[in-house]
């Protein structure tokens, strides 16, 4: 039996086959985003900026070895005016275009190539050097999401900068999660006669009322589509427990969900 395509699969596919100024277009027309990339007009604006040094955002990634042709810009949008800062320094050399540029370890890492026998500027050269390390200082401080002061923080197997008020918006995308993981492959019946599941569901409900209460008005105008207020009265522990099974079904079945896309 054929396994069926997660949603969206197909319009990823016909993403992945165009050029990174291709698809930042597309992203940009239809509106479409998240939080935990570099916006399509920020991709947009550094293209036109630097159109030497980011060459491979027109070559199509079928026809290159270019991680940044196939990948782009593999930052999130905190760290725009950092990647701004250093392409303008980077682009003083003509010869120089990326062919990487990514966060790693929660650190900004960014990899080049040479045009081959253009002589090197060695003064220049040292410069550049300079400006990459700073750079990359930099970024460990920043929030990779929001831009504002951050921290590396561990999380599973990966290194992330994030500031306080982020880590809450991932810590509620990790229950959202959660909650889709304990009820694979239950229906409605199978759900409320199974007290473990529900009770799973209760604490997950619980983690997001506590991360919302927590954030900031400013932090929550940045996500205004989200009721708030709702999320907040998840914290009490009794009015979790009054909740019926059928009640916290229909948070299983639409509630995460659509949080879920909403936070990210």
């Amino acid at each position: 039996m054929k396994s069926k395509e997660p949603s969206g699969w197909k319009e990823f596919l016909v993403l992945r086959a165009k050029t990174v100024h291709e698809r930042a277009k597309l992203m940009a027309a239809s509106g479409e985003r998240s939080r935990l990339d570099l916006s399509p007009a920020h991709v947009l604006e550094l293209l036109e900026r630097y159109p030497v040094l980011y060459r491979e955002a027109w070559v199509t990634p079928s026809n290159t070895a270019s991680r940044f042709a196939c990948d782009g810009f593999d930052v999130g949008g905190g760290w725009f005016r950092i990647v701004d800062a250093l392409s303008a320094k980077l682009a003083r050399d003509k010869a120089l275009h990326v062919v990487q540029l990514k966060e790693k370890y929660g650190r900004l890492t960014v990899y080049f190539e040479r045009d081959e026998g253009v002589p090197v500027d060695r003064r220049l050269d040292a410069m550049l050097d300079v400006a990459l390390d700073k750079a990359g200082d930099r970024s460990t401080r920043t929030c990779e999401v929001c831009g504002g002061r951050g921290t590396r923080e561990k999380r599973g197997h990966t290194v992330c900068v994030r500031c306080v008020s982020c880590l809450q918006i991932e810590e509620m995308v990790d229950a959202c999660r959660r909650i889709a993981e304990c009820t694979k492959g239950l229906d409605s019946a199978a759900f409320s006669a199974n007290e473990n599941s529900q009770d799973a569901v209760r604490l997950a409900m619980l983690h997001i009322g506590h991360a919302s209460f927590e954030r900031s008005p400013k932090s929550r105008a940045r996500l205004p589509g989200i009721d708030w207020a709702s999320l907040d009265r998840l914290q009490d522990t009794a009015g979790i427990m009054r909740i019926s099974a059928k009640e916290i079904w229909k948070f299983v079945r639409e509630d995460a969900p659509e949080l879920e896309r909403k936070l990210r």
